[in-house]
């Protein structure tokens, strides 16, 4: 359930671990200046611009990892610590936030798109008052919606430093959780209706495999919350004032994030209780119906036994009509033992599923005065409109 990328026990702190499935660096750089707004690509730390003027933004999206020569130049050129480069690089690392004199770092989780393996992807980010830095290596999905904004002249990512970008950079992958969240709610509520209805050993299968997506994603989502707690309660100097109600915003959403998947948890554990309930109440049932007709036919067998002992004292056997007569008898014995049975409830099945409400049913209900609470849902999160 967990792998992480790490140097061999006694190597010196800072030694990188490249993936073995990395594919070559992407140097993406976005460079902002007011309403001037440019994106190219970079082949080489060279290409990059060397000095920025006052005012001016540069987002650099590094993509991939190579044979680690790039990522040795950005953190030369950028003054980024060997520490810092071990977490940006040796994923997965929990996410976190590190404060350095001249820079800051952190580590968020991004969770893929529904239908996807649901393994958390790490998101690094390094950044000062001018330059941000991205480090990934398939998060494009979480990034993408921001070039789009910044594609904006009038968007506010324009306008605000880079601390605002690392919000809405933030902001994306914790908002990334709602449709995943909401897809696994549905799953969970129609594998809920399949344990009622046809409980079958499938079925615990996905059941465990639910189970085990809510474990990844709670072991994101809370680090992560805390993490976003943690800009709001240190003194950073690179987060503005005017930022820290955004992020607000966004620790709001981690914090409903948590209890929803903790209520999926907890909704998945019920799951395989109602399910094996649901197995024992089917089993319930088939011996139920197996002593029903071994029951029924006791007496009838009882007669034939009785009937079928070799006296010739008998007076029965000589009749003429015997044979019909003990056929009817047994006959009605099956008959009175049945009847008895129904009498007493025994021959009725009891579902464990809830009955459907028909709109029949529910006009047949006496109606009474009820008061109208809105609940937010679970899965709803207020939004900035602004770009």
């Amino acid at each position: 359930m967990f792998s992480r990328r790490r140097p061999e026990a006694g190597a010196r702190p800072g030694t990188l671990v490249l993936s073995p499935n990395s594919q070559p660096v992407q140097l993406r750089v976005t460079l902002i200046y007011g309403e001037h707004h440019k994106v190219f690509n970079c082949r080489s730390v060279e290409e990059l611009p060397s000095r920025l003027i006052e005012g001016q933004l540069m987002w650099i999206d590094v993509r991939g990892q190579g044979d680690g020569t790039i990522l040795q130049q950005l953190a030369s050129r950028f003054r980024i610590t060997p520490l810092a480069m071990e977490d940006l690089i040796n994923a997965p690392q929990r996410p976190k936030m590190e404060l350095f004199n001249h820079q800051q770092l952190l580590i968020a989780h991004s969770v893929p798109a529904p239908g996807r393996d649901m393994t958390p992807s790490q998101l690094g980010i390094v950044f000062d008052k001018q330059v941000v830095l991205t480090f990934h290596e398939d998060c494009d999905h979480v990034l993408a919606p921001i070039h789009q904004r910044l594609e904006n002249p009038h968007a506010r990512l324009r306008k605000k430093g880079p601390d605002y970008l690392v919000y809405a950079i933030l902001d994306a992958c914790v908002d990334g959780c709602y449709p995943v969240l909401e897809s696994l709610g549905e799953g969970i509520e129609q594998l809920e209706d399949q344990a009622l209805r046809d409980p079958r050993p499938e079925l615990l299968a996905k059941i465990h495999h639910t189970k085990n997506i809510l474990v990844r994603l709670r072991r994101s989502i809370w680090p992560q919350r805390e993490m976003v707690l943690s800009l709001l309660t240190v003194d950073s100097p690179f987060i503005d004032k005017s930022t820290e109600e955004y992020l607000r915003d966004t620790a709001d959403h981690c914090t409903q994030l948590s209890d929803v998947v903790d209520m999926y948890r907890e909704s998945t554990s019920g799951l395989i209780n109602t399910y094996m309930s649901a197995v024992a109440h089917r089993s319930n049932e088939i011996m139920k119906v197996l002593t029903l007709l071994t029951s029924v036919f006791v007496p009838p067998t009882f007669l034939a036994g009785v009937y079928g002992m070799n006296f010739t004292t008998m007076p029965e056997l000589s009749l003429q009509g015997a044979y019909p007569a003990a056929l009817t008898m047994m006959g009605l014995m099956i008959a009175g033992t049945l009847f008895y049975f129904y009498r007493r409830g025994w021959l009725m099945r009891a579902p464990i599923e809830n009955p459907i409400q028909t709109p029949e049913t529910e006009s047949n209900k006496p109606r009474r005065a009820v008061r109208r609470v809105v609940v937010p849902s679970a899965t709803s999160h207020p939004k900035q409109n602004a770009a």
